[in-house]
């Protein structure tokens, strides 16, 4: 999940700060915050316990996740009286962005499944694991499935995760900048496989929240633009942007759990907090070339789904 310009921009480079600091840190967001936040005391019990897990020391140090943590917390499903970590297992099953992102995973995988069939060329970016591709039913008859991240341990966790599949013959794995699709290191695969795929012969390309790490609109639409670019006329885009919370129907959540959710927002300090409307989402879309844009919600219009077809 990456710009050129600025490096990684999903997550803070592993190592980048250390636990003790990033604490720290934490601690004077809670000192500073105001009573929308929650009981400092709270807040504090919170930041304790999640250092006491590898999600919760991963996310403080970094501010995001990785191919790995996406697919671990998208994975999630311990009960309660199974969850190794309550700060945690609350996170993973009551917030309400990861819920949503939780969802629109599923809407992906079914959409996704409807577009890669046999004969078709597939594309995800950032691939991360990969597993969007690899778990599909029809991944095993598509010409390709290609992944492209500039995180090389996404891309050496996508290519073990491939070969789990027995799909390795199907992928390609490239390092790439998503902003540049065509300046790629080919690390798994056929070079001329990922050349010929990216010069418009690609039928469906997938990304899934790349966009909300990126607060410039225009880059945004940079972004769409390189996709349209990889695209064959009338292939298919789907992708994702996360609404601003005034658009979020949350009418099931009870007042404490949003409470507490936003405290650990504040506590991890994320930094895919970039939020769009559903109207400046199409417009970025049809700005960059796509027609036929549908849109498919999840149940509280967190994380809206987006279908668009490249402009013949």
């Amino acid at each position: 999940m990456t710009h050129a310009d600025d490096g990684l921009v999903s997550h803070a480079p592993p190592g980048a700060d250390d636990l003790a600091s990033a604490v720290v840190a934490a601690e004077a967001r809670i000192a500073a915050a105001g009573p929308e936040y929650g009981d400092p005391g709270a807040l504090r019990r919170d930041l304790a316990g999640w250092q006491e897990c590898d999600l919760g020391r991963w996310m403080l140090c970094t501010r995001g996740w990785d191919g790995y943590w996406t697919r671990y917390c998208i994975g999630y499903d311990r009960d309660p009286d199974e969850a190794t970590n309550e700060v945690e297992h609350f996170f993973l099953t009551r917030s309400p962005a990861i819920l949503a992102t939780r969802e629109r995973y599923g809407i992906f995988h079914g959409l996704l499944a409807e577009h890669v069939t046999t004969g078709s060329v597939a594309l995800s970016v950032p691939c991360g694991l990969l597993e969007d591709l690899l778990s599909l039913p029809g991944a095993a008859d598509a010409d390709a499935l290609i992944g492209v991240d500039l995180d090389r341990a996404a891309l050496v966790a996508a290519a073990d995760n491939a070969a789990a599949h027995g799909l390795t013959d199907q992928c390609t794995l490239a390092a790439a900048d998503a902003w540049r699709l065509t300046d790629a290191e080919v690390v798994l695969g056929d070079v001329s496989v990922y050349s010929t795929a990216v010069g418009q012969r690609v039928d469906v390309l997938t990304s899934n929240g790349l966009n909300i790490y990126v607060g410039d609109d225009s880059r945004v639409l940079d972004l769409y633009r390189s996709f349209h670019a990889a695209l064959r006329p009338g292939g298919v885009l789907i992708a994702s942007a996360l609404t601003p919370p005034t658009h979020w129907d949350l009418g099931d959540m009870t007042e404490a759990d949003l409470t507490r959710a936003r405290g650990l927002n504040l506590i991890n300090d994320v930094m895919w907090a970039n939020y769009r409307t559903p109207e400046t989402t199409r417009d970025q879309l049809e700005a960059a070339g796509f027609t036929r844009v549908e849109k498919y919600p999840d149940s509280r219009g967190i994380f809206p789904t987006f279908v668009a077809r490249a402009r013949l």
